[in-house]
């Protein structure tokens, strides 16, 4: 079982419950980097880069913070802000502005006395650059750029803005995909009257005497290559902090495509229910939720949302929709949550809430008072335990995932005279099937 990220809002009913999450990575000090993405919900690079450092990163010196969904509402609705712009309430802010607890909350992390270093990702149009070359490169433009608010800032941790963000973009131009993409530094120079500039996020560091950046990816570039020119910033600013770290795959821009399409995993009520979502289906029925109880979920990335909608629970991932889960109303059991099983001839144990891969067959030993349910298995009987069930039995348009491998396993406790009550379930992922054995999948 995967490392799973506490959802800071786990209880859900509604989009507007969303709150931003904040992880801390390695060993706290007081040279502590503030990385922070999706402050704008339009700005997917932003906001996938900074998932993939709290997700794929691993810290070994040093301590990072890591807010990778800071407008979380907005990333989810696929809006700037539908609010507003949050970056411009870091100045002033009404009372009754719905955006107030996060622009606090974030207020209250950029001052915190650990924090030396504010990073703020962004995905800006076109390429910036320092005269009038066309529509997309122009001085207007704020796309593949470096951000300070002025050269320096005396009395903070790293006073020369101006050369630490040339360093960074320096080192991001040595690894461009195209000569188009040649990043420059763009000096907003806040403080001589740049009036939107002034209510900034960046801006509210500086005035906090926090060294403060803000990396700017075109939008004109697919979100992956974005996030690779953003975790490029974000490495060397890292390094120039002194924070070592380690990442699960090679910087390229396949790999961060990769690693941003890696399955994502969800868990439902501690543990009882459990999805590996790796291009799921648009919907997954009779999913087992207990009566008059609120959602309460965790997953393996923080850019992961249930949003109730219309009788259901859609699946959120950023700005896309993973899939919508159809609740089916049970009570719970209270009994212990692993299972016996026999994979392909090997008998083991395994914990609910997992997966497992199986070549062949597989079949759940039976006990006593539970029933087992094989989802897209058609045995007519009400318990499927001590079944050898091979993969060729196996209805595959009742698999969570489109490509009909990816199954469910329900246990359910039987008592006498009384509904039966859910126990948990986990997943099995049989071999790649020669042939659908069931017409086309949806």
């Amino acid at each position: 079982m995967k490392f799973f990220i506490l959802i800071i809002c786990c209880y859900v009913l509604e989009a507007n419950n969303l709150q931003y999450s904040l992880i801390k990575k390695g060993t706290l000090d007081d040279n502590t980097v503030l990385v922070i993405g999706g402050i704008q919900g339009d700005e997917p690079g932003g906001f996938l880069a900074a998932s993939l450092l709290a997700t794929e990163y691993n810290i070994t010196k040093g301590s990072l913070w890591v807010v990778p969904n800071l407008n979380f509402i907005s990333i989810i609705k696929r809006d700037r802000g539908i609010y507003g712009d949050m970056n411009r309430k870091f100045d002033k802010i009404k009372e009754n502005d719905p955006d107030l607890k996060s622009v606090n909350g974030i207020q209250s992390l950029i001052v915190d006395k650990n924090v030396s270093m504010v990073l703020n990702l962004h995905d800006g149009s076109g390429f910036y650059r320092d005269h009038y070359i066309n529509e997309l490169e122009n001085p207007k433009r704020w796309g593949n750029s470096c951000i300070i608010d002025q050269e320096s800032l005396e009395g903070s941790k790293y006073t020369d803005l101006k050369g630490i963000a040339l360093r960074v973009m320096d080192n991001i131009n040595q690894n461009i995909l195209d000569a188009k993409h040649t990043y420059h530094l763009k000096n907003t120079q806040t403080a001589k009257g740049d009036k939107e500039m002034l209510k900034s996020l960046t801006y509210f560091a500086i005035k906090n005497n926090k060294s403060a950046f803000a990396n700017e990816a075109s939008k004109t570039l697919p979100s992956h290559q974005r996030a690779y020119y953003h975790l490029l910033a974000i490495e060397e600013y890292l390094k120039v902090a002194g924070v070592e770290f380690e990442r699960s795959f090679e910087l390229n821009p396949q790999n961060v495509k990769e690693a941003i399409e890696k399955e994502i995993e969800v868990v439902l009520f501690d543990n009882k229910f459990y999805l590996s979502l790796n291009n799921p289906r648009a919907k997954i029925g009779y999913v087992p939720i207990p009566k008059n109880t609120a959602l309460e979920y965790n997953s393996t990335n923080p850019l992961t949302a249930l949003i109730e909608d219309k009788g259901g629970y859609v699946v959120h991932y950023g700005n896309k929709v993973l899939t919508k889960l159809i609740p089916e109303y049970f009570n719970y059991s209270d009994i212990e949550s692993s299972v016996k099983i026999e994979a392909d001839g090997v008998l083991k144990e395994i914990s609910l809430g997992s997966k497992i891969n199986v070549e062949e067959n597989i079949k759940v030993i039976s006990r006593p008072n539970v029933r087992v349910n094989i989802i897209g298995y058609n045995s007519k009987l009400k318990d499927e335990s001590d079944i050898t069930v091979n993969k060729k039995d196996i209805i595959r348009n009742y698999s969570i995932d489109k490509k009909g491998k990816i199954f469910r396993i329900e246990l359910y406790e039987q008592t006498d005279g009384a509904n039966d009550k859910f126990i948990g379930m986990f997943l099995v992922e049989f071999a790649m099937l020669d042939l659908p054995n069931d017409g086309a999948l949806s």
